[in-house]
């Protein structure tokens, strides 16, 4: 057929319109599966036709040899015109529709492709004459789409599944079929070719034909994995620990030490109130009452909550991951530093002075030193106390308080580093040592000069040291020629010279405990970045332990810089490390069943698999690892071969025969697999009637999306064999109420103070405490069994179930849980919520069950409590109301009003002074049954 041009969309074949391409020089049609298909034509530049090709005109041509392949319409969308032709681009018009919008979102469940198509009709912005649909495929499908989200009508029809968990918003991707167009008459099927019995042998001896390789560009196996941090588990010897606290149990007697930590452990011991327990281990992974547990060192068990560290002389040792920078402020306490100089032993007594291992807490070294000796100073430090110390040498043994080593006898000196610029302005005092010392130097030139010491002497002047002349020293004494008067200099003073001292030279001592009273002698310079293994507090002073028997004071830490890590942050950053696992296949690679048969080398891929929830269990690894090669088809061969109408010879005569979306037979040599290949695109010329190329290529993928359905089934299986250790209020609730005795008591009383209740409360309350968490616990189940039990209706998204803005689900009753942006509501089936949260953050239930309700005000016309009502006002005030003792108001400083009564009894109590229910009665009678 002569392909023929026409002025616009026609209806009626049996016109010539403005005339037929009769001397056109090449014309093409492309179809490529589900693809809209494209005519390509050069016209000479004189034709006929010439002057009435425009934009927008329809040209008529058969695009196939298939009756519904015939007269179809292209509308001409480029015209390109050279000194000899003109190019024509036309697109097939079915492509009007990728000009027309939707006006309206659609949504609805289980539709089929019919009524899809009608709904997508129905939405377009304005009509298209004859527009027509048919589908022979049965599938439903949720539908879904925003209006605003779609370019055009066509977006929501075209476009094929993709590898992944979810499919592909679109017609073709919902219903898996195949397009045949035919003018304004869409045809989506099954399967829209034919199996044409045609078998062709996909071998390395296909030399005449366009292919690509089959398996050797795509990975044929995988090297799954997963990391993940490994479950907590018992530990029956628990992890080591260093502790000493004291049992501190809020009834009256003893408490039981106990065999284990763990579910049915038995008592071993007993322990009164008020001992001291030294701990050797503890742990918390899986214990009664998820509580941390301690055994002591005489073997039994006890709960944390039934002992204090706080008392003196206990400590903890806590294991922790961190760590720091060592920073020290402008104050040497704790510390030493450089501090050149000499000083004289000065002791008013009889004997010698002795020498210390170390100036904070180090004992006699055994070496002594003679009153009125001098000698050199190396390092200076200051102890808690204040007590300044001066090192002579050796830092592990010659350390001399201040209290006999002084710096004023003649000869005495100390020296700091500075930093500034002085001027001398006449004759000054020269000498060749810091401090005075040395031989005089004659120096006469005046003009300025840097400073680079400070140097006090034993009378307490100040000598500058201002560089070298003739290979000697020169110390300037202050005085009144040398000044910092003059533009250009600077002063240095003192102060600043011992905190730039401080900055670069100080160390800060380690210990060999965390009480701060035993140095090791060794030090560490500012600036160090410790890793830090764990932390104590000691009479009220914490420690970071650095090393093994190494601890260094807290309050010499930085954690301000970017590699810092303090204790109990996250140290994602830093050098500690998350403890983490990998876990892979005992072969560690999967190979695709296609790989096995050839000979060619393993193309393997890294595969990380950590978020399909599988932890350290190697079946489930696998089990996704097989999904993930079936998704993602590893290792399958492919099949591309184009073949030109003029290599349609000898064995590939037959494809002449093949219509797009036929089938054909493919004989992989390589690999020993026969399998079934479609016709992905063909190109036809409309005048010659035939294929002038042909490509055979993969049948459609149909996605499982088998990654989706195995984390489905997997959550699924999970939640009903999973065992979780209780992370919130009413599952803490709950397990402890399955204890009994001790442990209940031990766990109840845990909570009250996780809560924030007096531990007064739960002595006086204990019963009513009990039986109130029981009938909570009764409340919680109920809710969720009411729940659980799930509603009679489907759950409906609106306006879609693709881009849902609100869920709802209907109930057996005949309400409904609606669920969006603005909150979560129960409505019933009279219309009227029953509770809610909504999005300005207001609650309303009929009824509240919890633990701790918290706010800035409460209001009720009744508020009932089971132990105490408390308001605690502004100076320490405080107002108390008790079901067991009355009413009280204290305030810091003033008596004690209260109200108490004791059985049958009422006593008013101001300070000491006690006024019983009689003597009110009978001050009342007294004045007329008035009180005021």
């Amino acid at each position: 057929m002569i392909p023929r041009l026409y002025e616009t969309y026609i209806s009626d074949f049996n016109t010539e319109g403005l005339g037929s391409f009769r001397d056109l020089l090449s014309v093409s049609i492309t179809r490529n599966r589900n693809e809209i298909p494209t005519l390509a034509m050069t016209y000479p530049i004189n034709g006929p036709l010439s002057q009435e090709l425009t934009e927008g005109m329809v040209i008529v041509a058969d695009m196939g040899p298939a009756d519904d392949e015939k007269n179809q319409q292209f509308r001409i969308v480029d015209v390109q015109k050279s000194m000899t032709a003109i190019t024509l681009t036309a697109n097939h018009v079915w492509a009007d529709l990728s000009n027309i919008p939707l006006k309206k979102n659609i949504s609805e469940a289980h539709a089929r492709s019919n009524r899809a198509f009608d709904l997508i009709s129905d939405a377009l912005a304005w009509p298209v004459s004859g527009l027509g649909f048919a589908s022979d495929i049965p599938t439903v499908a949720n539908l879904g789409w925003n209006f605003k989200e779609l370019a055009n009508a066509n977006a929501a029809i075209l476009g094929a599944d993709t590898a992944g968990d979810q499919a592909n918003n679109t017609m073709e991707a919902l219903y898996n079929g195949e397009f045949r167009f035919n003018n304004y008459y869409l045809t989506m099927l099954k399967h829209a070719g034919q199996d044409n019995g045609i078998v062709i042998k996909y071998g390395r001896n296909m030399q005449s034909i366009t292919r690509d390789e089959t398996t050797s560009g795509t990975y044929n196996a995988i090297m799954p994995y997963v990391t993940y941090s490994p479950e907590e588990q018992p530990q029956p010897d628990g992890e080591p620990f260093d502790g000493k606290a004291t049992v501190q149990y809020l009834a009256n007697g003893t408490i039981s030490l106990f065999s284990s930590p763990f579910k049915g452990h038995t008592p071993i011991n007993t322990i009164k109130n008020g001992e001291y327990l030294k701990f050797v281990a503890k742990t918390d992974k899986q214990t009664i009452n998820n509580d941390t547990w301690y055994k002591t060192d005489i073997g039994g068990w006890v709960e944390a909550s039934l002992v204090t560290f706080d008392k003196s002389g206990n400590y903890v040792v806590n294991k922790v991951d961190a760590q720091g920078t060592l920073e020290v402020s402008d104050d040497i306490t704790g510390i030493i530093v450089k501090n050149d100089g000499v000083g004289t032993i000065s002791y008013a007594g009889p004997g010698q002075v002795p020498l210390y291992t170390s100036p904070f807490g180090g004992h006699k070294s055994g070496k002594y030193l003679n009153n009125g000796t001098s000698y050199r100073i190396y390092w200076k430090a200051k102890d808690i106390n204040g007590t300044i110390w001066y090192n002579l040498g050796n830092r592990d043994t010659q350390w001399v308080s201040s209290q006999y080593f002084v710096l004023s006898k003649t000869g005495d000196y100390a020296t700091v580093k500075a930093y500034g610029r002085l001027s001398i302005n006449g004759n000054v005092t020269v000498m060749s040592g810091p401090g005075g010392t040395g031989s005089a130097v004659n120096w006469h030139n005046r003009g300025q000069y840097p400073i680079y010491d400070i140097s006090t002497d034993y009378g307490g002047a100040k000598w500058y040291h201002i560089g070298q002349s003739g290979g000697r020293e020169l110390w300037v004494k202050a005085g009144d020629n040398v000044s910092f008067k003059e533009p250009g200099t600077v002063e240095y003073k003192e102060e600043d010279a011992e905190k730039a001292n401080i900055q670069k030279t100080a160390q800060v001592p380690v210990y060999s405990d965390p009480s701060g009273l035993s140095p090791t002698g060794k030090y560490y310079a500012l600036g160090s970045l410790l890793k830090i293994t764990a932390q104590s507090t000691s009479q009220g002073k914490s420690f970071y332990e650095v090393g093994t028997n190494e601890w260094i004071n807290s309050d010499f830490f930085s954690f301000a810089h970017a590699v810092d890590v303090a204790p109990g942050e996250d140290n994602s950053s830093a050098k500690p490390e998350v403890n983490e696992e990998t876990l892979e296949l005992d072969g560690t690679v999967l190979i695709s069943q296609f790989a096995r048969v050839t000979n060619a080398p393993l193309r393997v891929q890294a595969v990380d698999l950590s978020s399909y929830g599988i932890g350290n269990d190697k079946d489930k690894l696998l089990a996704v690892a097989e999904a993930y090669m079936k998704e993602y088809r590893i290792g399958y061969p492919t099949i591309s071969l184009t073949v030109s109408y003029e290599q349609m010879q000898g064995d590939f005569q037959k494809l002449t025969q093949v219509d797009l979306y036929d089938y054909v037979s493919v004989l992989f040599d390589e690999v020993g697999i026969f399998e079934k290949a479609q016709c992905t695109s063909l190109t036809w010329d409309p005048v010659r009637e035939i294929a002038t190329s042909i490509t055979i290529g993969q049948l459609p993928i149909s996605y499982d999306h088998a990654l989706n359905n195995f984390v489905t089934n997997m959550v699924a299986k999970n939640t009903t064999t999973a065992t979780k250790r209780a992370t919130h209020l009413f599952g803490e609730l709950k397990q402890v109420m399955e204890e009994n005795d001790q442990d209940q008591k031990a766990g109840l009383l845990k909570l009250t103070r996780q809560l924030g209740i007096d531990d007064q409360a739960w002595r006086d309350s204990y019963d009513r405490l009990q039986s109130m968490i029981t009938s909570i616990n009764t409340t919680v189940q109920d809710v969720h069994n009411w729940i659980a039990s799930g509603g009679g209706g489907e759950i409906t998204a609106y306006p879609n179930w693709q881009k849902p803005t609100e869920l709802r689900a209907l109930s057996n009753g005949g309400g409904y849980l609606r669920f969006n942006a603005e909150g979560l509501e129960y409505v019933g089936r009279d219309g009227v919520a029953r509770s809610a949260i909504d999005s300005q953050g207001r609650l309303i239930a009929e009824r509240i069950t919890g633990g701790t309700i918290t706010g800035v005000k409460l209001e009720g016309i009744t508020v009932d409590g089971d132990s105490y009502i408390r308001s605690i006002g502004g100076d320490g005030k405080v107002a108390v109301m008790s079901g067991d003792h009355g009413f009280s108001c204290t305030a810091p400083g003033k008596e004690k009003v209260a109200l108490d009564w004791d059985q049958n009894w009422g006593v008013l109590r101001i300070g000491n002074q006690y006024l019983y229910d009689s003597d009110i009665a009978w001050i009342r009678q007294q004045r007329g049954g008035r009180i005021h």
